[in-house]
């Protein structure tokens, strides 16, 4: 049996990406206000599956999507592959700024 490590960061992504999309699907307007999401991500992790989210939390590694990043709905339309990089990259570049 092949059983998947996840880091604490993974699982705090995890964790809290679930929570959203479940506030998101039962109360849409308590969930932007909750997690200071904007619509856009509200729809966006609402219509995500819980394959999905397990599959950008793999594929981003242990870069933090929370507080919600600006770029996440951009994050999680990216092919999976690039969601590692491109999470680095822009976390380095909101610290230099």
């Amino acid at each position: 049996m092949n059983h998947a490590q996840l880091s604490d960061v993974q699982i705090a992504n995890l964790t809290l990406l679930l929570t959203i999309r479940d506030g998101v699907l039962h109360d849409k307007t308590a969930a932007c206000c909750k997690f200071a999401l904007d619509a856009n991500q509200a729809d966006r992790l609402g219509a995500m599956s819980i394959q999905q989210v397990m599959a950008i939390v793999a594929n981003v590694g242990d870069a933090t999507l929370f507080p919600p990043r600006r770029d996440l709905v951009a994050l999680l339309d990216m092919p999976l592959p690039l969601a590692r990089p491109l999470a680095a990259v822009h976390a380095a570049h909101h610290l230099a700024s």
